[in-house]
């Protein structure tokens, strides 16, 4: 038995490794904007928002919702104890807040993006999710309880969302948990080439508000099956070679 060729070996490896690289394209980070809600500067320990009115960047989803006083902002958490860790990502987090006495209704955040659905590719959407603790500095509101939230992936046009988390974390007081939304299309779908959008909502359940941070959307290339299968069957003749000259 002889000892494997070395120009063999190193031309097989700088034939795989493109090969590689295809087959596991980097994800693309896609522009969010205000995606941590640090427009507008906000004060250690103060609320910046309005009844109808969103941060910067973002727009208000359910704009007919009939809820008694409802909140739309940021808030920056230092100085106080809502938040354990304070914002996760830069001074303040994002504020949808809902109280009700007669109707309930949901309402939240929502963005339209430059980007369009592309096809073959997986879109995973990551959003920190928040429960607001009663730090008894005010006596106007309880924040007790949590309202229960959900994300959605959307396409501008289809009131129907590509995929959701719909209330799966359950934050304890005072803490932020991170959620994870993900989607692939194949060689075809309906919205391909429409924007995207996100939506951040507050389900108006047994509390008041639901703070959001740190969003992020990152887009991957998927080969099609056809292209992989013969990427990967290139591969395979490359090892193949190789084993059979370490043999000879």
């Amino acid at each position: 038995m002889r000892l494997i060729h070395y120009n063999f070996n190193k031309l097989s490896l700088f034939a795989i490794m493109p090969l590689a690289l295809t087959l596991s394209a980097d994800a693309v980070p896609l522009i969010i904007s205000n995606s941590s809600f640090e427009d507008p500067d906000t004060g250690s320990g103060t609320f910046s928002g309005a009844t109808n009115s969103a941060p910067a960047g973002w727009t208000v989803y359910n704009t007919g919702a009939t809820n008694t006083e409802r909140y739309f902002g940021v808030w920056n958490p230092s100085t106080t104890s809502t938040f354990v860790d304070g914002a996760p990502t830069g001074a303040n987090v994002g504020v949808v807040f809902l109280q009700n006495t007669t109707n309930i209704a949901e309402a939240g955040l929502s963005q339209t993006l430059g980007d369009t659905l592309q096809l073959n590719t997986t879109y995973t959407l990551t959003v920190e999710v928040g429960n607001f603790a009663d730090d008894n500095s005010s006596d106007s509101f309880n924040f007790n309880g949590f309202p229960d939230y959900r994300i959605d992936l959307m396409t501008v046009n289809n009131p129907t969302p590509l995929a959701s988390d719909n209330n799966t974390l359950t934050p304890a007081e005072g803490i932020f948990e991170t959620s994870i939304v993900s989607f692939t299309t194949g060689s075809s779908h309906t919205d391909a080439g429409q924007a995207l959008a996100i939506r951040l909502v507050n389900l108006n359940g047994a509390g008041i508000e639901v703070n959001f941070d740190d969003v992020r959307l990152d887009a991957s290339p998927v080969p099609e099956p056809s292209t992989a299968a013969l990427l990967l069957g290139a591969v395979g003749l490359i090892c193949a070679g190789l084993r059979r000259n370490r043999i000879s």
